[in-house]
């Protein structure tokens, strides 16, 4: 519920600042945080409705919307030639993961672990280019100007724990209700982790809304 409410937080803060980002592809990042709010609603809504026996496949689709705005926002503010075709390798790469996983799973009640686990990797390596690029060429007294700093320190807070989370609760987790309390403990700390690192990410997103300039300033 913590999580839900910070994420709607960060969407309303960011229609909020609209206009300072409406020319920017920022708006689709801001859309994005409101679709994966309601996503969440109606995903939790089916199940205790009883409306169906799972809700993967609103997550399973969320992967794919996730990971093309992010790829593609990224790729419109990427200036270096060599970074932005190596955005556009890294989706292809990662759409093939999860054209497989469509072709060759239940979408209704398989995650794509693999296809998740390979576009959080390779979406971390953009998010690192992006902040190499900005940090060598942009002033550092204004660094705090460009919003997509502050979306791309929370995007490697959340996904560098997420990364580990992901094979541990998907993989580990429903494998070891018979293990020892200590090895119990270690995956809900694991857990509870990438809870706390989405919490603090929907706040940096939030704030970097707020604080970042006009969006003429950020396409300069």
């Amino acid at each position: 519920m913590t999580m839900t409410a910070l994420e709607l937080l960060s969407f309303v803060v960011g229609l909020c600042y609209w206009k300072k980002f409406s020319k920017t592809p920022i708006v689709v990042f801001i859309l994005f945080l409101g679709y994966n709010f309601l996503n969440e609603v109606v995903a939790a809504f089916v199940l205790v409705a009883n409306l169906a026996e799972r809700n993967t496949a609103f997550y399973n689709l969320r992967y794919l919307i996730y990971f093309s705005a992010l790829f593609w926002m990224y790729f419109k503010y990427l200036n270096k030639r060599s970074f932005k075709n190596t955005v556009v390798a890294f989706y292809a790469v990662w759409l093939l993961t999860y054209i497989y996983f469509v072709a060759t799973s239940n979408f209704l009640y398989q995650k794509p672990l693999f296809s998740a686990v390979t576009g959080d990797m390779l979406l971390l390596v953009v998010v690192l280019l992006y902040l190499v690029e900005t940090i060598n060429s942009a002033d550092l007294s204004k660094i705090q100007d460009h919003v997509l700093i502050y979306i791309s320190v929370g995007l490697v807070i959340s996904t560098v724990v997420q990364l580990p989370a992901s094979v541990a609760i998907y993989v580990g987790w429903y494998k070891i209700t018979d293990a020892s309390d200590s090895l119990n403990a270690f995956y809900k700390i694991i857990r509870d982790a990438s809870f706390w690192a989405y919490c603090i990410s929907y706040l940096i997103f939030a704030y970097g809304f707020y604080r970042a300039k006009s969006s003429n300033y950020l396409m300069q």
